[in-house]
């Protein structure tokens, strides 16, 4: 090649690189991390305008490869499954509550069938698979972290190093994987599954998984709380000692009148009985008396 044509091919290697950049200028990209069942805002980066008619925003989700238009002239389109849970905010943002797994995945805003931003969407959500019973000390508590990643949900499969899911205690540091206490399972890097061998003091101790990002620095975490209920059952059960007082002082108002009114009651009894035979044994020798005198 001569110097002329090495100089034609520079150029248009030159050209090629700014009309990239300029592309990539035009279109913004957000990643936005949630939680399953919480609410999440995808923002449309462009100027809103008015009514924001002019706005679609669609749908793709990776590994099922599902595509779908979310929102069509500003407006969200009913027959999408997510219709019921979608909001388009007055700055033409797409609001999406309760959200599920199926959520995450790639969002795009577009003006007048232009790409204007790219949303990445990613679903934190941790689950525990120990019984209630193993709630306590010595028992064991299994945690999993999973990320559901816009792409490959789940999986982050090995050529991916944008994704890694970490285990910390309530200080903040991260959990050791080989230790008595603590074992780590690292299916992938968005899917670590804790063993914790529990002891007294973990009970209402909190645990959270920790999503650490080379795209974004806001830190991403999901807690859970270790709350021993089997255990705090069995103290609500405690027996109390029997009260032996024949008339305690705690006792309702109603069972001290009572006391003290019986007592009274039977004396009352007793003496109109006394009494009574009192009399008829006066009669009974008057009687006798007069008996005597015939």
């Amino acid at each position: 090649m001569n110097m002329m044509g090495i100089q034609i091919f520079i150029r248009l290697l030159l050209l090629t690189c700014l009309l990239q950049t300029g592309v990539r200028s035009v279109k913004d990209s957000m990643f936005v991390y949630s939680r399953i069942g919480a609410v999440a805002l995808l923002p449309c980066t462009k100027p809103a305008p008015a009514g924001c008619s002019s706005i679609t925003w669609t749908f793709f989700r990776g590994g099922l490869v599902r595509y779908s238009q979310e929102v069509t002239g500003g407006r969200v389109n009913p027959d999408s499954d997510k219709s019921s849970r979608t909001t388009v905010t007055s700055n033409c943002s797409l609001a999406l509550s309760d959200l599920t797994v199926e959520d995450a995945g790639s969002y795009v805003c577009l003006e007048n069938k232009e790409a204007v931003t790219d949303v990445y969407l990613s679903l934190l959500s941790v689950s525990s698979g120990s019984p209630i019973t193993e709630l306590r000390p010595g028992g064991n508590l299994f945690l999993t972290c999973i990320l559901f990643t816009y792409y490959d949900a789940g999986s982050c499969k090995p050529y991916s190093n944008v994704f890694r899911v970490n285990w910390l205690d309530e200080d903040g540091k991260r959990l050791p994987g080989d230790d008595r206490r603590f074992k780590l399972t690292e299916n992938t890097r968005c899917n670590v599954t804790l063993h914790i061998k529990l002891q007294a003091e973990d009970n209402n101790r909190k645990w959270r998984c920790q999503v650490d990002t080379t795209k974004d620095k806001k830190i991403t975490f999901l807690d859970f709380r270790s709350s021993f209920l089997f255990q705090k059952a069995q103290m609500n059960q405690t027996v109390k000692p029997p009260v032996t007082e024949e008339c305690p002082a705690e006792l309702p108002i109603s069972r001290i009148v009572l006391c003290a009114v019986l007592p009274l009651m039977v004396s009352i009894v007793g003496f109109f009985t006394w009494k009574s035979d009192h009399k008829r044994a006066k009669t009974s020798a008057a009687v006798i008396e007069l008996q005597d005198v015939y």
